[in-house]
């Protein structure tokens, strides 16, 4: 137990401690989510679809959520005319063609939503999320984009530290059962105030820039879209059958697991911040 709690610990460490370097260099991020990217689809596919099959498929619905995560960077960061974007739809109809002249998909369980979906779930929450990288003026900035996942993380601890300390009692009522069994109402208010304390506290130092309004907003779409892809992701497991989505992270599973809140979290915070004109 202590030494998997010490792989854990160190494991976690090294993923801070990655991340925040990516976020010193726009060219460093770019290439890292680019790698996210693929793992998490490899991921899902393992879970989905058996090993081996699909494979061009799967190859171009990887490639379409790529291009448009670098469509969308490249025209923040390089100032790329937007029109280049829908070179997305490119792999994305190849793979849409190979489909159609699968022979082995003809008259057989059609895999066609397994393959798309990560287009969908990761490619689309990864290019909008990104867009939190960049200031109004289209300089590269990480300070917003971390904020957002210091209070994924400080929702996820508080939710955590409650949930387990008084959460687990006989008669404490549970969120959603027959997904997570032990996530209960009372993790929900701890992640509620531990994401708000984090919230004032960035806002104190100055990280975000915006008004007291948009702090609380900001703070209740991460607990809310936190706690749904999280569902969401153990749905899915649920669904196929497996405790952890991949093995690359030892005493922490797959990136789709640690990244499961970010990919709900982030396109929603990003719309938001685009419709108030903040980003």
């Amino acid at each position: 137990m202590a030494s998997k709690l010490l792989t854990r610990t160190l494991v976690g460490v090294l993923f801070i401690v990655i991340f925040l370097a990516c976020l010193l260099h726009p060219y460093a991020f770019m290439a890292a989510m680019a790698f996210v990217i693929v793992v998490m689809h490899i991921e899902y596919y393992d879970m989905a679809i058996v090993r081996g099959s699909y494979c061009i498929e799967k190859t171009f619905a990887t490639a379409t959520s790529l291009v448009m995560f670098l469509g969308v960077f490249s025209w923040k960061l390089w100032g790329l005319d937007a029109k280049w974007m829908l070179l997305c739809t490119l792999p994305y109809f190849a793979c849409c063609a190979a489909l159609v002249f699968d022979k082995k998909e003809r008259g057989e369980v059609r895999k066609t939503e397994n393959i798309l979906f990560p287009v969908l779930y990761v490619g689309l929450s990864s290019a909008l999320g990104s867009l939190l990288l960049f200031d109004r003026e289209g300089t590269f900035d990480g300070r917003l984009f971390l904020s957002i996942f210091i209070l994924i993380w400080m929702s996820d601890i508080g939710a955590y530290v409650l949930g387990m300390g008084f959460g687990q009692k006989p008669d404490s009522r549970k969120l959603c059962p027959d997904i997570s069994p032990r996530k209960s109402w009372i993790g929900v208010f701890g992640g509620l105030i531990f994401v708000c304390l984090a919230a004032v506290v960035l806002k104190l130092v100055g990280w975000f820039s915006i008004g007291w309004g948009h702090v609380a907003v900001l703070a209740l779409l991460v607990l809310v879209c936190g706690i749904l892809g999280d569902l969401f992701e153990s749905l899915i497991k649920r669904h196929y059958g497996v405790k952890d989505s991949g093995r690359i992270m030892p005493g922490h599973g797959g990136l789709l697991d640690r990244f499961d809140s970010a990919l709900a979290v982030l396109p929603v915070v990003a719309v938001y911040l685009i419709l108030f004109e903040i980003i």
